[in-house]
């Protein structure tokens, strides 16, 4: 299993110097999502991406997956941008598809990160057959989007976020039952199920087993006095250093080491929004959060 980083996580405007940073900190295998001299894997020029794809072939790293977040965009507040129902908002993501194939050529990867369809406020209040058929919904749209890919030779990777019909663990095992295809599958950010209400249980991952071809990793701190009966795990309360957290990720890592080898393990830390500013800047975080998982790694023999 090969760690990745996102290069927009070391804190640094320029390019060039996060590049440096990746070096430094002994990655081969890099993320790209923004502070891309300015631009973002969504807006970024097609010149100007051939120039950064120079640059990181001349550093001997490797693109793992470009991430983008207009695929279906997502707000954490406020109304959303289209609705679900919209036709014309499904062909546009197939032209913004188009573009990050395109991209995906450039940087020479195979993988594309989108969203499901958005969740609306009350989705938990629903019936049970509204609630399939939105899934079912969501699960046509996004075939349509795996036959593009197919078609292309890219796959695309859905990741679970609290404001899309795949929030956690649970959902992204009923897409997969409904679309079975295999240029869809899942980058499954861990915490993100945590922060959606479901604690990453190994009993939580068994319906995506088999099925990530990338994580996120982070670490997560808990809410104070959240353990409950309800909630034996306690309610999410902000990221943290992992390794020096709340969460069990050997349990799941070692879980992952044997079930989904092929996935890449990318580091996205979400510093400095932790809760205490303790300066220690985004890169060393990085170097803290990617000794702790190679260590982890190592115990399982999963790190190449």
């Amino acid at each position: 299993m090969n760690l990745s980083i996102f290069t927009d996580m070391l804190g640094c405007e320029s390019f060039e110097e996060a590049l440096q940073h990746v070096k430094n900190l002994g990655f081969v295998n890099i993320d790209l999502r923004g502070k891309l001299d300015g631009s973002t894997i969504d807006n970024i020029p097609l010149d100007k991406a051939r120039k950064l794809s120079l640059q990181i072939e001349k550093e001997n790293l490797k693109v793992s997956c470009l991430s983008s977040w207009s695929v279906n965009p997502c707000t954490f507040s406020g109304e959303p941008s289209y609705r679900n129902d919209d036709e014309n908002h499904h062909k546009q993501m197939s032209t913004v598809l188009n573009r990050l194939f395109d991209l995906a050529d450039i940087f020479n990867t195979s993988y594309i990160r989108i969203y499901s369809l958005y969740r609306q406020e009350d989705f938990n209040l629903l019936s049970d057959e509204e609630k399939q058929r939105q899934y079912k919904h969501n699960a046509e749209v996004l075939l349509r989007h795996a036959e593009h890919a197919k078609n292309r030779g890219k796959i695309l990777l859905v990741e679970n976020e609290p404001p899309t019909l795949t929030s956690n663990c649970e959902e992204l095992g009923i897409l997969m039952k409904y679309t079975n295809h295999p240029h869809l599958k899942i980058n499954w950010d861990i915490v993100n199920g945590w922060r959606a209400g479901e604690y990453p249980t190994l009993e939580k991952y068994e319906p995506i087993k088999r099925s990530i071809y990338q994580t996120h990793l982070k670490g997560a701190s808990r809410l104070s006095n959240s353990i409950t009966k309800e909630n034996p795990y306690g309610l999410f309360g902000n990221f943290a250093i992992a390794g020096k957290d709340d969460f069990d990720h050997e349990s799941i890592m070692k879980a992952l080491a044997e079930y989904d080898p092929q996935a890449i393990l990318t580091i996205d830390t979400h510093y400095p929004s932790f809760y205490q500013q303790d300066k220690l800047g985004e890169v060393e975080v990085v170097r803290r959060t990617k000794e702790y998982f190679e260590i982890v790694l190592k115990k399982e023999g999963a790190h190449e």
